[in-house]
Parts: C-alpha cells; structure tokens; sequence
C-alpha cells in the first residue's frame, strides 16, 4: 500500500525533460512509482489534475541557518514550495571556533549566542538537545568569516601559519561532520581582510572532500571581473568548486555590464573552470548599513567603520558617501528596514526621506545612522538595473537563490519589513518564466536538478522512483509572488502541496503541524 498517491498531475520531473502526465505513488518517504494510473491501494490519494508535479524546490542561497531557531514554522520558505536549503551563506555561520576562543564567536553570532559552537557537530548536538526543530532540510556550509573570526577576531591583517594552520583544522573536523563546504563574504569584515594565500589554503581542504565554495564576493559592482578572478584562481590552484552566489552587476557605474559578466563566467567554463552561479530576480540587495560604504571602512570590524566617522578618517569617509549619494533617486535607493529599536526615528524610511526630516544631506544621514546603531540597521538597497537582472535570470545555467531567511508571515513576529525576496523568490520566478514563454521544464529545473547536481545532491532534486520524496505541487498557470517592499508578509498564490520526506508540510495551500526539516550531511 501506498502511503499517498498523487493523481493525474503533469510531472516535471527537475531533468529539463517535457512535462508529462502520470501519477506518483509515495511510500516510506520515498518516490515508489511513476505512472499512467497507478494500480493499488493508498492511505490518501490526492487529485493533482490541471497541477504540476515537481521536485521540492532547493534554495541554494538561504539564510535560514538559525532562522528555525526563533521559529520552526519556516512559514515563508514552505509556502514558496521550498523544501531544501543551502545555509551557512556569506561567510556568517555560528561555528566552529578553537576552545580557548570562544568570545570571538559568540560576538559573531549576535543574538545567537548561547548556539555559538566550537564546531558545526556541537551546533547540532546543541539543537538535538534543546529539541529544536524545522521545517526545511538544511544543507550546511561554513562561515569563512566565523571561522576567521574564531581564530583571529576582527583583526585586518594577513594570517599567520599558525593561524591558517587553525582555520585548516577547524574547516577539515567540520566538513568530516558533514558540512558541504565553505562560504565567503568577502564584501564583509573579517573576509574582507582574507588574501588569495588564505582563500587557496582553506580551498585545498574543501576540494579533499569534494565540496563547494560560494562566494559573496569582493566586490559585485565596477570591479566584477577582478573579484570573479580571485573565485578562478581558488579552482585554479586547488581545483575546489567555486560558486558566484546572487551574481549581479551593482551600483549605478555598472549598470548595463551584466552581458560584459556573464560572458566573464561562461569564457571561465570554456577554459576549464569549475564555477557555477545563482542569481534572485529582484533589483534590490538587502544588507547591513556598512555594505553602502567603501570596504576599507570595514577593515578591522564594522564597528571601525563607527569609529572612522568619528576620527581623523571621517573626511574621506564622507566624501565617498557625498558621491554615492547626490540625488533625491540615490538617498530613495536606500531604505532603512530596522535598526532594531537602536534608531526608531529612522525605521521604515529610505535616506532621502530621513534626511530631509533630520535637516541632513544624506551622507550626514547615513553617517548619523550609523553612529546611532553602532553599524547595526538593516538596508535595502535598489542597487541594479531592471535589464541587467532580467539579462542575468535569463541564462539557463544560473540557479535560482533568494538570499533569503524563513520568517513568519505575520508583520508582528518580524523586525520592520524585510526583503520581498524571503516571501516570494520561487513563485516569481515562475511567474516571470511563464510571462516570457520560458519553458516549465527549464524554469523548475533551474531550482531543482541544477541545484542539486551543483551541489552533488544525489537523492533528491529530481522525481524518479528510488529518491526521496520532496515533492512541490503547483498551479503552473497562476502561481505567483505577492510579497512587495511595502507589504512583504503576504503568502504566494499557487502552491498547493510540499511533501518533506514523503509526509505533507503544505497540503490545499496550509501548512500542516509537520515540521519535517532535518540537517542534510554530506558523507
């Protein structure tokens, strides 16, 4: 007997293959049986007619590594049809650490801090023990920064032996407890403060294990090219597998360069590099305050970055943000989602618009907010071209990514209003593929088998008998996003069912109590 047996739906089966009519038949978690009307029994069949029938959604850029700490729901990741997530992302995990330092990684992990591990095995022993639970399969990366952080604090200068000897160690334990390998946020302090030597050293232990390196790189605007080099030169040099996460062409000076890069990364493949590529389809990029200033700000901590403002270094520091930001359009760009109760005036206002309340130019504006929440609000920044993310969602072997967290979908258990892109990336990225007569086919598998065969995920991705049963079922024709910037914390429409494991986590559009999510090691 079948646990559940999907019927009549159109199977898209995550290949890039046509669709096609069958059935799916579910049992002990995993994908039994593929066919035109399958014979026997079920505990519950479920009429998918008019429904597509696709792989559970894999969200290879996500932030949701402690997200299910505060809540297990995972609210706006499951209704997205989300059922795997790469986590760990931009250098910030709350792990790994050596023993005799562990302040420096419970300053990284904020208000994390009691989950703050010396390893990624203690993470999730800590998470066993406290019965925490989730909602979606966590795939685990680890943190360049934190495992900088653990061993040097904020310091920006070059590591030592000793100490690129200790992050060695501290990555190798790690990636033997199953993590997947290593991320870079490189565009924030303390990567910003790595070199090529520490990148290529820390890359010879992921590439033993076969893992993948993801990069926030250096720099996503004018200086694209060099940064892609410094990903090339890791798999040059180690042969680890490097990976471009949320690739865009940002700030006004590169806009309309975004051909100019993706051609950069396909003359990369050409000649032998092992790189790949995820992107989200918004224009706007959600960070902290300090990721609108100059990096040689950041060095040494965003804090320093405080401290400049209020030093010898201010001048220059100003100048750069006077130039950034001169008109009514650039002060609109930057809107301010939370200061997190530091700077409430500031809450929910972009910069021009605050500064006109403060009597402020708007670098004087951001500079006061900074120094008011000493380096911590939260931004967003509408940072690209309409055309160049088009361009960049077009290429048929980019991933899709949200850089987002799972959040609750109700505006009281959030903190201001947080990127669109945490509630709605995947439904959009239907909806934009069916709008401009993108295959189905492509579009679901460029969140579900690219994903997986760019991570080397081998038992899900896909629907074929044998796999695990992740399943996402969808209305093709009007599935959609409807979170925007003003009012994020609304729900998709179109996504009918997700099944974690062969069990229902979304079934007729609500989320069931199942909280199926289980951390996915890479052995």
């Amino acid at each position: 007997m079948y646990d559940y047996i999907l019927r009549g739906g159109t199977v898209v089966d995550g290949t890039g293959q046509k669709p096609y009519t069958a059935d799916v038949g579910i049992k002990d978690g995993k994908i039994a049986a593929i066919g035109p009307s399958i014979a026997g029994e079920a505990k519950e069949v479920i009429d998918v007619t008019g429904l597509a029938v696709a792989p559970g959604f894999i969200d290879i850029h996500a932030h949701s590594d402690t997200a299910f700490l505060r809540d297990e729901r995972c609210e706006s990741k499951i209704y997205q049809g989300v059922t795997t997530e790469l986590a760990g992302q931009c250098g910030s995990t709350i792990y790994p650490c050596p023993d005799d330092r562990m302040e420096n990684i419970r300053h990284f992990a904020g208000r994390f801090q009691e989950f703050a591990s010396r390893s990624f095995q203690e993470f999730m022993d800590k998470v066993q023990e406290q019965g925490k639970k989730m909602s979606t399969n966590l795939i685990s990366l680890i943190g360049h920064g934190a495992l900088r952080c653990g061993v040097m604090g904020y310091e920006d200068r070059k590591a030592t032996p000793e100490e690129l000897r200790e992050m060695r160690q501290l990555l190798e334990r790690d990636l033997q407890a199953g993590a997947w390998g290593l991320s870079l946020g490189l565009g924030y302090t303390p990567g910003v403060s790595s070199d090529q030597e520490e990148l290529n050293a820390l890359g010879e232990v992921v590439a033993k294990y076969g893992g993948i390196i993801t990069s926030h790189m250096r720099d996503q605007g004018v200086n694209t090219p060099k940064s892609l080099e410094e990903m090339y030169e890791i798999n040059r040099k180690t042969g680890a597998h490097v990976h471009i996460a949320h690739f865009k062409a940002s700030g006004k000076k590169s806009w309309g360069r975004a051909p100019e890069f993706v051609q950069n990364v396909a003359a990369a493949r050409e000649a032998g590099i092992n790189v790949t590529v995820d992107v989200y389809p918004y224009r706007a990029s959600s960070s902290g305050i300090t990721n609108s200033f100059p990096k040689w700000s950041i060095q040494g901590g965003k804090h320093m970055a405080v401290a400049r403002l209020q030093g010898e270094e201010r001048q220059r520091l100003m100048e750069f943000l006077e130039e950034a930001f001169q008109t009514q359009a650039d002060g609109e760009g930057l809107y301010i989602v939370t200061t997190g109760g530091r700077y409430p005036i500031a809450d929910g206002k972009n910069i021009w618009q605050l500064s006109q309340e403060l009597g402020l130019s708007m670098a004087e504006t951001i500079a006061k907010v900074t120094i008011e929440t000493e380096a911590n609000a939260t931004c967003i920044a509408f940072a690209m071209s309409e055309e160049d993310v088009e361009y960049m969602l077009s290429q048929k072997n980019f991933a899709i990514g949200s850089d987002g967290s799972g959040l609750p979908l109700s505006a009281s258990e959030n903190e201001g209003k947080p990127h669109p892109r945490n509630f709605g990336t995947f439904p959009r990225f239907l909806r934009w593929a069916r709008e401009r007569g993108i295959a189905l086919e492509e579009a679901v598998h460029r969140m579900t088998g690219l994903s997986a065969n760019i991570l080397g995920l081998s038992d899900r991705g896909f629907l074929k008998p044998g796999l695990v049963a992740d399943i996402t079922v969808f209305d093709p024709v009007n599935v959609t996003d409807k979170a925007t910037f003003e009012n994020p914390f609304q729900k998709p429409v179109g996504i009918e069912h997700v099944f974690i494991s062969g069990q229902p986590a979304l079934l007729y559009g609500q989320q069931t109590e199942k909280r199926l999510g289980q951390f996915l090691l890479k052995r």
